[in-house]
Order: C-alpha cells, then structure tokens, then sequence
C-alpha cells in the first residue's frame, strides 16, 4: 500500500487539454462555412465519394500551397 501511494506522489500531474493538443499531430478545427459553401462541400465530397471533412483538408492543405507559390 505504501509503495502504490509513494508512486502516486511522485507522479507528474496530467498534462493540460492544450499541452496534449500541441502535441497532437493534427488538431481539430471547427469553421462556420455560409450555406452555399457547405451546399457545394457536400454535394463535391458526395461526387468524390468522400467524407467533407477528408475534401475540407484536402482543399485547405491545395489553398495554403497555392497561395503560398503566389507570394
């Protein structure tokens, strides 16, 4: 009982929600898109046969290349 309490004691506390979303390899972002926008997303990921958020990153990811090049 001792050795289990002595453990819990020197234990680092547990890491933040933001210490665990910096380390994360991808984080979570929440977008309000218009109507038209979103209309246009799902309709094209439906033609893809892919999900709006696979389509979403994929055209965020070909927007930040392109506009990087532009610069």
């Amino acid at each position: 009982m001792h050795e289990l309490q002595e453990r819990l004691d020197t234990e680092q506390p547990s890491p933040t929600a933001a210490q665990v979303a910096e380390a994360a390899e991808s984080e979570r972002l929440n977008v309000t898109l218009p109507g038209g926008v979103m209309a246009r997303l799902k309709q094209q990921a439906l033609q893809e046969g892919r999900s709006c958020s696979s389509l979403a990153t994929f055209l965020i990811e070909d927007g930040l290349r392109r506009h990087t090049s532009l610069q």
